[in-house]
């Protein structure tokens, strides 16, 4: 178990005021050396400009701390109190701005946006001295957006081929081979009520019927995904699904998509240059169907969110620090499922995304837990996400 995630969940004062200065300070240490060319983005489906980012993520806490923006009976959400900022609404709610839009609003100027980050922040420590335990929900609800956008702001530095914001610690791959026996039977999926802050997907804990399995105890390795490409997988066409083969065909893939040789040799290309690819590294950047097209060829398939969850609880498998890991599940609801206050987070996702578990390098540890649902559309290959191999139980 990750301690250090299970704490944050059940965090109180003191520790939230540490949590969320460090958040803050984390956000902008992403992006505090870009020039001002590097600050005009593209626009690109898998990425916010990084103006947009930095503000939604006040706005957010601001919105839900501060604000205290609730549904009311006519089912619309409505803030108690005005922004400290003018305009924010108009800027950084994600709910009512869509993705390409953000590329074309005029924002107030940087400063201006560091100067409202800063005023939100000092207004949400001012209140932890005598908030309830319903305000520390929203502040940590907060905390973790924060977390969250600052991994995406990461991406967005690997999608645009800027340097990395501080060195990236992807751990080797010990026993790569090496699988574990997990018993089969009954087992409580999901977040237990009672166990301090969890999100709406995770809940509630209900009764899953597992059969005996063997996962890998770690991610497949760019060695053993090399051994794929060079056997020829990407243009067999056994080993892919049909949504596979078709994405496969026609984005023209014949290798993960950050890769190439040079010199006989393997490189990946990694914030902006293209370095050796460490074999003994988890292989990162491929998609749900890459993930799926190497099980079969490997002999197995990807695991449920069940079987990862029940191998994660039992301490069988090394998870959280190097990638996400691709499941074989489409993401949905659990069984009763019903929306918290911030609707948005889950309920638009359902059925069209895919259950990521576990976490990436640039995920704050204070993340990783268990029962922690992360979800992307399974084309997609610009995250840190990887995978690990699920079996029947040996006979």
């Amino acid at each position: 178990m990750h301690a250090e995630g299970l704490a944050a969940r059940n965090a109180g004062r003191d520790q939230l005021r540490s949590a969320l200065q460090d958040a803050h300070a984390r956000t902008w240490d992403i992006l505090q050396d870009l020039t001002p060319e590097q600050w005009q983005v593209p626009c690109h489906p898998g990425i916010n400009p990084p103006r947009w980012e930095y503000g939604h993520v006040a706005w957010f806490m601001e919105w839900w701390v501060l604000r205290e923006a609730r549904w009311n009976e006519h089912d619309e959400l409505v803030p108690r109190v005005p922004s400290m900022l003018p305009g924010v609404d108009g800027w950084f709610d994600s709910g009512r701005i869509g993705h390409a839009e953000r590329w074309t609003l005029d924002y107030a100027a940087l400063s201006e946006l560091r100067d409202y980050a800063s005023r939100v922040l000092e207004g949400v420590l001012a209140r932890l001295a005598h908030a309830s335990e319903d305000d520390l929900y929203f502040t940590r609800l907060a905390l973790f957006h924060a977390d969250m956008h600052g991994e995406a702001l990461t991406y967005m530095r690997q999608t645009l081929d800027y340097s990395a914001p501080r060195s990236p610690c992807v751990a080797a791959v010990a026993a790569a081979d090496e699988e574990a026996d997990v018993p089969g039977g009954r087992f409580r999926q999901g977040a237990a009520e009672g166990a301090g802050f969890v999100f709406d997907n995770e809940k509630w804990a209900h009764d899953t019927i597992l059969e005996p399995f063997r996962i890998s105890r770690h991610c497949v390795t760019n060695a053993r995904f090399a051994d794929f490409v060079e056997a020829g997988g990407y243009r067999d066409r056994r080993w892919w699904s049909d949504d596979g083969w078709v994405w496969r065909t026609q984005a023209s893939m014949e290798r993960p998509a950050r890769w190439h040789k040079a010199d006989g040799e393997w490189q990946q290309r990694w914030f902006g240059r293209w370095e050796t690819l460490f074999p003994d590294h988890p292989v990162c950047h491929v998609n749900a169907f890459e993930a799926e097209a190497w099980c079969r060829w490997a002999g197995g398939r990807l695991p449920s969110e069940a079987e990862w969850e029940r191998a994660a609880d039992l301490a069988l498998i090394a998870w959280g620090g190097s990638v996400w890991e691709w499941t074989a599940d489409s993401f949905l609801p659990y069984p009763g499922f019903a929306p918290d206050p911030y609707r948005e987070y889950s309920q638009p996702w359902f059925a069209s995304h895919r259950s990521v578990r576990g976490g990436s390098f640039a995920t704050q540890p204070r993340m990783h837990h268990p029962r922690y649902r992360n979800f992307y559309l399974p084309h997609r290959n610009d995250i840190f996400a990887g995978f690990r191999m699920c079996r029947p139980a040996r006979r």
